[in-house]
């Protein structure tokens, strides 16, 4: 190899991600990690709950499409709409969905912001996404999801709660790069992603770690399995939820 081994911290660019993400869109093996395939139902479930799940409904970074599933099949009242960066990703998820009534289509996000109008959307889905941003991203995306809400619309951000970065770092002992082994950029807490939406005009409903899992049709026994480990040590509370609304 050309390349020089030399220990170091990689710097994302979108170059770089893109190519992680190609690589893991297109490896077969890792088709049943995606965290809305796993919970995605569970997830709905429990959003519902707080804000009913209707109307004109995005999926802002669609991903294989598992949420844009869910919801055509279990939200008859929410027109689903989809978009992503990746153009295999829009394409899979459009061919796959374009015979369902309620699906009204992916779009491709060339740039932001992006061709859908302003005050457009009644709910935004920003899944396992805002922990992946770079700084420019960070500032364009939510200033991008608030654009397109309706004044009083609701934004829904899901990401790992309190997650300690470096215990998954990988390093490439190739180049020498070190790097989350999920391309994860930074970590988020109730108190810094509340004070995050609040600076884009969103006013929080609910801001909470909890664990997905209690909402899924076996919910029941992760729920007791969290009492059992109780008894030992604090259990852990994986998933953080946002549910926010746009200021009106």
């Amino acid at each position: 190899m050309s390349n020089e081994y030399k220990p170091h911290m990689l710097e994302w660019t979108d170059e770089k991600v893109a190519r992680f993400w190609n690589f893991r869109n297109n490896y077969p093996a890792y088709n049943d990690t995606w965290f809305t395939h796993q919970v995605g139902k569970a997830l709905l479930s429990f959003v519902n709950k707080k804000i009913p799940v209707k109307g004109k409904v995005l999926d802002y970074g669609t991903g294989k499409g598992f949420l844009v599933s869910y919801l055509l099949d279990h939200y008859s009242k929410a027109a689903v709409y989809a978009c992503d960066f990746t153009d295999s990703l829009v394409t899979e998820t459009q061919q796959r969905f374009e015979p369902r009534q309620n699906f009204k289509g992916a779009a491709k996000l060339e740039h932001l912001p992006s061709a859908y109008a302003e005050n457009f959307f009644d709910l935004v889905f920003l899944i396992e996404t805002i922990e992946h941003l770079t700084d420019d991203y960070l500032t364009s995306t939510l200033a991008e999801i608030n654009r397109i809400l309706v004044p009083g619309g609701t934004v829904i951000i899901t990401t790992p709660n309190e997650e300690q970065l470096e215990k998954t770092h990988v390093h490439c002992a190739d180049c020498g790069a070190t790097f989350h082994h999920m391309q994860h950029l930074r970590s988020w807490n109730s108190q810094s992603l509340a004070a995050h939406a609040s600076r884009f005009g969103f006013a929080t409903v609910f801001c909470k770690g909890i664990n997905i899992q209690w909402h899924q049709k076996a919910g029941m026994l992760h729920f007791l399995s969290d009492q059992v480990k109780s008894v030992f040590a604090r259990p852990k509370k994986p998933n953080l939820i946002y549910i926010g609304k746009k200021k009106k």
